[in-house]
């Protein structure tokens, strides 16, 4: 019986762990070449680019354009999902 509850208790420990890894490699990071490319990217619609940032699991970048402050939210493909005014 101790065998059996085990047995179960691994297998669930087991279920999670992966699960979590398998969440953990969909995340962003924020790398070099990840920076570089959000600066290229945003660069060529005319921001000014500053620091840049992950928050809930989205690339956010501080920028400017025209005089005005912006914070860019980018999924994992670079697509901007949301632009705030800072």
């Amino acid at each position: 019986m101790k065998s059996l509850i085990s047995a179960a208790l691994l297998s669930a420990t087991l279920a999670t762990t992966l699960s979590g890894a398998a969440f953990a490699s969909d995340s962003v990071a924020l790398t070099d070449e990840m920076k570089t490319k959000i600066t290229e990217t945003l660069t060529a619609q005319g921001y000014e680019v500053g620091k840049i940032k992950i928050e809930d699991g989205l690339y956010e970048a501080y920028a400017k354009k025209d005089g005005m402050k912006y914070e860019i939210f980018l999924d994992g493909d670079l697509n901007v999902v949301k632009t705030e005014e800072d």
